[in-house]
C-alpha cells in the first residue's frame, strides 16, 4: 500500500516538473521564432484559387458504394441492385455530357485563369468579373441539362427509397455539391 502511494506521488511530481520545464523553455522558443525577420508582401507568393469548371457546372459523379452506405441500403436488399444500376446510368450520362462539352470547359477554364492573372497583375477585379459573367452565360445550357438529369434521378430514387433513405440521400447530395 505504501509502495503504491509512494509510486503515485513520485509520478505526479515528475509530471508536474516536466510540465513546468516544458512550458518555460517552450515560451523562449516561441520568442525566438517571432524575432525572425518577415518577408515583405511582394516576396510572398499569392495563392490563386484553382478553377474547377466541372464542379462549377454541377458535374458530380456518385460513388455507388459510398451512396449505399450513406443512405442505408443493404447489399442484400432488392433495392440495392436497382439503385446501383440507376447511379451507373446517371454517371454514364454525366460522362457523356462532360465528353461533349470538353472544349467548352477547357475554354472557360483558360478564360478564367487568364482573367485571374490579369487581375493579380493589375489589381483590377473588373476583368475577372467580366470573364466570370461570360463563362457563366456559356455554361447555362449545360447547367440546365445537368439539373434536369438530377431531377430525373431524384424522381426515380423517390420511387425506390423509403422516406428516411430519401432524406439521407438529399442530405448527402447537398454535402457533395458544397465541396
Amino acid at each position: 500500500m505504501i509502495k503504491n502511494i509512494l509510486l503515485i506521488t513520485i509520478l505526479l511530481f515528475s509530471i508536474s516538473a516536466e510540465a513546468q520545464y516544458g512550458s518555460r523553455y517552450g515560451s523562449q522558443n516561441n520568442r525566438r521564432q517571432s524575432m525572425q525577420p518577415r518577408q515583405p508582401r511582394a516576396a510572398q507568393q499569392s495563392r490563386v484559387p484553382k478553377i474547377d469548371v466541372e464542379k462549377a457546372v454541377g458535374l458530380v459523379f456518385y460513388d455507388t458504394e459510398k451512396i449505399s452506405k450513406k443512405i442505408g441500403v443493404k447489399k442484400s436488399s432488392g433495392a440495392f441492385l436497382k439503385i446501383i444500376s440507376i447511379f451507373n446510368v446517371f454517371n454514364k450520362e454525366l460522362k457523356q455530357i462532360k465528353r461533349i462539352n470538353t472544349f467548352l470547359f477547357s475554354e472557360g477554364k483558360s478564360k478564367m485563369e487568364a482573367a485571374q492573372k490579369e487581375t493579380i497583375k493589375n489589381r483590377d477585379y473588373s476583368a475577372l468579373q467580366k470573364a466570370n459573367k461570360e463563362v457563366t452565360e456559356s455554361f447555362k445550357p449545360i447547367i440546365k441539362v445537368i439539373e434536369g438529369k438530377e431531377k430525373k434521378l431524384d424522381a426515380t430514387l423517390k420511387e425506390i427509397l423509403t422516406e428516411k433513405q430519401q432524406k439521407k440521400w438529399l442530405k448527402y447530395k447537398e454535402t457533395l455539391k458544397r465541396k
